[in-house]
């Protein structure tokens, strides 16, 4: 489902999400391509692991989202390109062949989608709407990163996410000489401010938080995504945030990106909260660089961003190796 910007976009997002038939699709947008690329600044250093979430918009759906596919797969590549992280987790990518296409287009990096055969559990959850389904996945460098194993959780859930359950990835980690094991956890939670958006939301934590407190009590786990409401208090008027067990908890789990909602920040361009959040555990708590994260606005550096590349932008952050 789309992100939140107005309303009745969200509401013309949700019905897309849930009920649209492929057949009704539009065909892709006559506008012209760029084909200069764009500088972006990187983020990423040479001696931290740089960590990025983002929530590229219905990439390379023709009916939604940003209509020039594309001009928005030039301005994401310039972006992941330029930023130069070491790790990538991205929402709602749709098409499988654009997301390859980006791949092939961003030397050094390899990763995957959830619905990927690799994936266990992924074809199972991630392949409806005749393969339009909006899909979590994830990029990381070679040079520092490789797969462990990966597979789709909290299926039992599935209804509280949104269809979408998140996706975890094993990673090992080298960098500075140093070699570690990572657990990475993409996912993209239910959108909307109603009431019951917000109580299939918190289902969804309470059934995270328990995973996460049983099956890595000691591990160092990063889970980033399109959380679709704020930590310091909901999008949903009158409740509190979806996510209020995992804030409650600081001993054992951090949001470096809850300065970013204390700092009224917001991670997208046409909603005033921060909705695209990092958490941690505790174990990487000594490791994160104080103060790195951000949300990168790119949209300083692409020509009508919003309407050519994505409704959000990039989550950024840092951590000592």
């Amino acid at each position: 489902m789309s992100r939140l910007r107005l309303s009745l976009l969200l509401l013309a997002s949700l019905t897309a999400a849930c009920g649209g038939d492929p057949e009704d699709f539009a065909p892709e947008s006559t506008l012209a391509t760029r084909e200069d690329a764009i500088t972006v600044p990187a983020k990423g250093t040479a001696t931290t692991l740089d960590i990025g979430t983002w929530n590229i918009e219905w990439f390379g759906d023709t009916a939604n989202g940003p209509t020039n596919e594309t001009l928005q797969q030039s301005n994401v590549r310039d972006v992941i390109s330029g930023a130069d992280l070491d790790i990538w987790g991205l929402e709602e990518v749709v098409s499988e062949t654009a997301f390859n296409n980006l791949k092939a287009q961003l030397p050094g990096y390899a990763g995957f989608l959830a619905n990927a055969t690799s994936v266990t559990n992924g074809a199972t959850y991630y392949s409806g709407f005749s393969n339009k389904e909006q899909k979590v996945g994830i990029l990381y460098k070679t040079s520092v990163a490789s797969v462990l194993g990966a597979k789709v959780i909290l299926t039992a859930n599935d209804y509280d996410f949104a269809g979408r359950p998140p996706l975890e990835v094993k990673l090992r980690v080298s960098l500075n000489g140093r070699t570690e094991d990572l657990v990475v956890i993409i996912f993209h939670a239910k959108a909307g401010s109603d009431t019951t958006s917000w109580q299939r939301r918190t289902n969804g934590s309470a059934a995270l938080k328990s995973y996460l407190d049983t099956t890595y009590p000691t591990t160092k786990v990063m889970v980033i995504g399109d959380w679709n409401d704020d930590v310091d208090t909901s999008i949903t008027s009158g409740k509190a945030s979806s996510y209020v067990n995992f804030v409650n908890a600081p001993a054992s789990y951090t949001f470096p990106t809850k300065a970013l909602s204390d700092a009224k920040i917001s991670t997208t361009a046409g909603y005033p909260d921060a909705i695209d959040h990092q958490m941690f555990t505790n174990e990487l708590a000594p490791q994160y660089v104080a103060g790195s994260v951000t949300a990168y606005r790119v949209d300083q550096y692409i020509p009508s961003y919003s309407s050519t590349t994505s409704d959000h932008f990039p989550v950024l952050s840092r951590y000592s190796w």
